[in-house]
């Protein structure tokens, strides 16, 4: 039996797989370093932590330098629902989309007068009015993007995004997105991302 041909073939598709694993091992540490390069001109953010007077650049591609998980790029979106920021009973939503998760964050603003005084007949407020804001636990997120409808569940607001989930975002249209929440107790707070964080996407995807 003749074996030579058999061992060219078999030598021939080795260093062909070969060539294609340090083509792909050179794909890929182009992309790192592509990716490297470009955030480092994105605005720097210290932290992942979402909190009701977190002061950062909203709707833009970020770069985040967390202390306890490290560099990762990221867009920080905010939602006000209820009108007035700052009225009784109005909630915000914040959330924080990087390429491994989604992070968000509901509050709902409350005041309480500690105590009131009359004069000449009328009530009035003292000025000791107590202003706080409080949050909610979010379980389950939905997320419209064109006809599909992604439904996730999380952990403490942190949602996984898969692949698919990636892929979408990434090309979703250049438009608000309808988001639906499900908070702890059963609650549900439909919200939107506006088209700026939408195209932010296309950065961080």
């Amino acid at each position: 039996m003749n074996l030579a041909p058999t061992i060219s073939v078999l030598l021939l598709t080795t260093s062909l797989a070969a060539i294609s694993l340090q083509l792909g091992t050179a794909s890929s540490a182009q992309k790192i370093s592509n990716l490297s390069q470009a955030s480092s001109n994105l605005p720097l953010v210290k932290s992942v932590g979402l909190s009701p007077d977190m002061d950062v650049p909203w709707s833009k591609p970020v770069r985040i330098l967390d202390p306890f998980e490290g560099e990762l790029l990221g867009v920080f979106d905010r939602n006000y629902l209820g009108g007035y920021l700052y009225r009784d009973g109005s909630k915000q939503v914040i959330s924080l989309w990087t390429p491994e998760s989604i992070r968000l964050l509901v509050t709902v603003n409350s005041g309480q007068v500690k105590s009131s005084f009359y004069t000449a007949g009328s009530l009035y407020p003292r000025p000791d009015y107590l202003k706080f804001v409080t949050t909610q636990k979010v379980d389950k997120l939905s997320i419209k993007v064109r006809e599909k409808i992604f439904q996730l569940e999380g952990s403490t607001g942190t949602f996984v995004v898969n692949q698919e989930l990636a892929t979408a975002l990434k090309n979703a249209p250049d438009e608000n997105l309808d988001i639906r929440l499900v908070l702890e107790g059963g609650q549900t707070v439909d919200s939107e991302i506006g088209k700026g964080t939408v195209k932010a996407w296309r950065s961080i995807y």
